[in-house]
């Protein structure tokens, strides 16, 4: 497509600097490109800046969610347990459910955070219900004390989706900290990739060599040879198997696992980012803040996300939702802002049912009213940290200027 603006001003960005290029080529001298040193060294760095004592890289934010839940199970989470999640989400947050062999239960979002609405929590809890997954969705925060405390008041284990809010605090405290773990995505449009990639926070220890068993396949040995492959040294425990004809540890399974740990050629661009992720987080709110302030007058005709006195945000993005009264359809506007070369993606939607995957729970459509106006209405743009005051000017103007061609400036 053809755009009046030579520069294309993207949904997200990638950044690969001369320390990720060295690193990168040091893992290939050395002939070490699955998971090893590096990914341990960026565990730390992930450690270090939330201040937990656990952190485990794995392959996705999706096998984030897989094994967090998966973990679980060694605390009393059954299979065909209920989850809890806001029913507006990115797909893969209710197929983590679905993987860990538990049942996604949706919950309506309220329409002015986009997160799920605390006040519709408790009427989707049952007897079976043992988690709840807030989603800090574009990297806003959910109101973490209202469902801190309904999962107190319920038994409940609470795991914060952090996916897209890497950086985000909310009351001073950073996402992913709150619950009994924290989840974070670093695919290529996040706050920072490492192409693919994700990670699990945990204050908690005792899951450190669980959540690395269950990321390589079930491991049985939680040693430092095995589970955080720093080095290629023979496992000192390797024939410390007491049952069974299987004698090599190496090869005992505990549990059933899966396959999703970082190779190092990952971890290498995440340990260059992080490094840099004060200055990342900064530029990324300065943008949010910035882009707001200049489309506020069109507040009578979107809701946006907004920052608020109690909140940090990291965000993901600027997601714009079309006020139901007002006689705009999105791909009208999406159209003339990818013609003039801003890139736009629609907000996710309603998973039980706008998304074909799950009609099979049967959910009808009209259940989830706010999540399914804003997965009809949303849409979101790009305000990452290689997006300048120039750029956000020139999507405003955009905007602006599609407004007044529909007559409504």
């Amino acid at each position: 497509m053809k755009t009046s603006k030579k520069k294309r001003i993207t949904i997200g960005t990638v950044n690969i600097g001369e320390r990720a290029r060295e690193l990168v080529e040091d893992a290939f001298l050395r002939n070490r490109i699955s998971s090893g040193r590096y990914v341990r060294r960026f565990e730390e760095l992930l450690e270090e800046f939330h201040g937990v004592k656990c952190a485990v890289a794995v392959s996705s934010g999706t096998d984030a969610d897989t094994i967090a839940l998966s973990a679980l199970k060694e605390d009393g989470v059954n299979e065909g347990d209920e989850v809890i999640m806001p029913a507006l989400n990115f797909i893969s947050v209710a197929n983590s459910a679905i993987h860990a062999h538990l049942k996604p239960v949706f919950v309506d979002v309220d329409r002015k955070t986009f997160n799920i609405d605390p006040d519709l929590i408790e009427e989707k809890i049952t007897d079976r219900t043992r988690v709840l997954i807030p989603t800090h969705l574009f990297g806003k925060p959910v109101d973490m004390k209202r469902v801190l405390d309904i999962a107190e008041e319920n038994d409940l284990f609470v795991v914060e989706d952090a996916c897209e809010a890497l950086g985000s605090r909310y009351k001073g405290e950073l996402l992913g900290t709150f619950g009994i773990f924290g989840t974070f995505s670093f695919y290529v449009a996040h706050i920072i990739t490492t192409g693919e990639g994700g990670a699990i926070i945990t204050g908690d220890n005792r899951y450190d060599g669980i959540l690395r068993s269950l990321r390589s396949h079930g491991r049985a040995c939680a040693c430092k040879v095995c589970q955080l492959n720093v080095d290629s040294g023979e496992c000192p425990y390797r024939f410390d198997v007491e049952d069974g004809d299987l004698e090599d540890k190496r090869f005992y399974f505990l549990r059933i696992g899966y396959s999703a740990k970082m190779n190092e050629i990952e971890a290498a661009l995440g340990i260059e980012q992080m490094e840099k992720i004060e200055e990342v987080i900064t530029k990324r709110n300065e943008n949010l803040t910035y882009l707001s302030g200049i489309l506020e007058d069109l507040g009578e005709y979107m809701v946006m996300m907004r920052q608020e006195a109690h909140e940090f945000i990291s965000p993901l993005c600027m997601p714009m939702v079309i006020r139901e009264d007002v006689p705009i359809e999105r791909a009208d506007i999406v159209n003339y802002l990818e013609e003039r070369g801003v890139e736009t993606r629609p907000t996710f939607g309603s998973i039980p049912t706008q998304h074909p995957a799950y009609r099979f729970l049967g959910y009808e459509y009209g259940s989830f009213p706010n999540a399914e106006w804003i997965g009809r209405k949303g849409f979101y743009v790009g305000i990452h940290q290689n997006i300048d005051k120039g750029d956000l000017e020139y999507i405003a103007e955009c905007i602006h200027d599609f407004f007044k061609l529909k007559g409504l400036r």
